[in-house]
């Protein structure tokens, strides 16, 4: 069995897509956990977070632009 290293998104790069969430939906930032994140490719990644029940994808380069907020 072989294992693949998945590299999670680091905590700023979540904490921007709560936030941009929060902004978006006008939610409480505090309620917004994220619950999982990836690379997408060498710049971007994917961020999966859950706001009072509701699944939201956020896409973030590594610079810290968020490039999208989408309901999942």
């Amino acid at each position: 069995m072989s294992r693949t290293k998945v590299e999670t998104a680091p905590a700023d790069i979540q904490l921007l897509c709560a936030d941009a969430v929060a902004k978006a939906s006008g939610a409480d930032s505090t309620k917004i956990l994220p619950v999982s994140s990836g690379k997408i490719d060498s710049k971007t990644y994917q961020v999966e977070l859950d706001a009072s029940g509701k699944k939201t994808s956020c896409l973030v380069d590594t610079d810290g632009n968020v490039k999208s907020v989408q309901p999942t």
